[in-house]
């Protein structure tokens, strides 16, 4: 296994807190990519490291609803 297989479990319990906290707000899988943007965290790794989280966010719509 190499150091790349094994990102996900590098982050640090504040930092995992930070991205739950932040995606589980997120309104769109779009808000969600930019999430991911922000920490530096690719789609695989979030997948890896957030299984269950990675679920709920497939439920999401693809863009945000328009403010109204």
């Amino acid at each position: 296994m190499n150091e790349d297989d094994c990102f996900p479990l590098l982050l640090s319990g504040r930092e995992r807190s930070g991205i739950d906290v932040t995606i589980r707000t997120a309104a769109s899988r779009a808000e969600v990519a930019d999430i991911l943007d922000r920490y530096a965290l690719s789609e695989a790794d979030f997948v890896a490291g957030f299984p269950d989280l990675a679920k709920a966010v497939q439920e999401l719509p693809d863009e945000s609803p328009s403010a109204v």
